[in-house]
């Protein structure tokens, strides 16, 4: 007889077999908590913090705008010399002349675009001091152009660097969700 069928025996026996059954428990316990953070069934821990939308982007590089420029003031040469500065500040000039209308316009400047183009615009109109109106048409334009009336109001144009900075872009943030998405 050995020690085996012993009352001590049977009860190290049913010992050993406790601790190896709640050992093993708990190892797929933990295997299966882990599959399951991992697969996303659940999360263990913090909540993931959503991620923030990335900036809008609400201006174009200067580069990307074509303008038109036309004088409506009785001031000769007005428009030549803000479309020279607009190329100074590298926005496309297309056509410099007078505005066809009778009349002096009692802003400082007015912006004509077509549907769809309000960030050229905003991009032109963040060039000038005083007020700028706004003014879009009903319909699309092919060209993607902005017209600039300059009116009697007008003074003159911001500084180039404070308007450069005015229309720089935003930089994206790493991680940050694009418009549109669903979050996190």
């Amino acid at each position: 007889m050995g020690s085996s069928y012993s009352p001590a025996g049977r009860r190290t026996r049913r010992r050993q077999a406790l601790t190896f059954t709640a050992v093993f428990l708990a190892v797929v316990l933990v295997a299966v908590g882990a599959l399951g953070n991992w697969l996303q069934w659940w999360n263990i821990g913090p909540a993931p913090a959503e991620r923030p939308p990335c900036p809008e982007q609400t201006v174009s590089a200067a580069d990307q705008v074509k303008v038109n420029v036309f004088n409506a003031t009785a001031r000769r040469g007005l428009a030549a010399a803000v479309a020279k500065e607009l190329k100074r500040r590298r926005f496309r000039v297309q056509i410099v002349g007078n505005h066809s209308s009778t009349g002096v316009i009692a802003t400082a400047v007015s912006l004509r675009y077509g549907r769809g183009d309000e960030i050229l615009a905003r991009t032109v109109a963040l060039q000038f001091s005083g007020e700028v109106r706004m003014l879009p048409e009903k319909a699309a334009r092919d060209e993607h152009s902005v017209d600039v009336v300059i009116g009697g109001r007008y003074r003159a144009m911001k500084d180039r660097e404070q308007a450069a900075a005015a229309i720089a872009a935003v930089p994206t943030p790493a991680g940050c969700r694009p418009a549109g998405s669903p979050g996190a």
